[in-house]
């Protein structure tokens, strides 16, 4: 019961799929780049928050006690990877850019510090109120 008061609601797991999307996206970058002088290959990409925002307009509602506001915690959507469809530019083998591919990945990199940091931060303040002074 209080281990999903203090962490089972929708914060907690938006961020758990943020982290989860971030992982999956940074695999995916690499396989891009690591494929980037493959001829033919074609270029992926992780649909999460296209996948996510469309997802908020359907999010089921339950009341779970009487005099609630309706409401419950969906868990978030899984990422999807999908084909890129880029172009393949003149001369190339493939659609693969290293210079998007980089910028991507330093882009992931930054997203996924600043979700991991508001998570500790949030279990960091779960340890304040329990250890005071810790």
């Amino acid at each position: 019961m209080i281990g999903k008061l203090l962490f089972g609601g929708r914060g907690w797991n938006d961020m758990k799929g943020a982290l989860d999307a971030g992982a999956v996206r940074q695999r995916v970058i690499a396989s891009n780049i690591a494929n980037a002088a493959t001829p033919g290959y074609q270029a992926q990409e992780v649909a999460f928050e296209d996948v996510l925002s469309g997802e908020k307009g359907n999010l089921a509602l339950a009341q779970t006690r009487p005099g609630h506001l309706g409401g419950s915690v969906a868990p978030s959507p899984l990422p999807v990877v999908r084909p890129r469809g880029g172009e393949v530019p003149p001369g190339s083998i493939n659609d693969v850019v290293i210079e998007q591919e980089m910028n991507e990945m330093v882009q992931n990199t930054i997203h996924f510090q600043a979700v991991s940091q508001l998570l500790a931060n949030r279990y960091k303040g779960i340890r304040d109120a329990i250890r005071p002074g810790a």
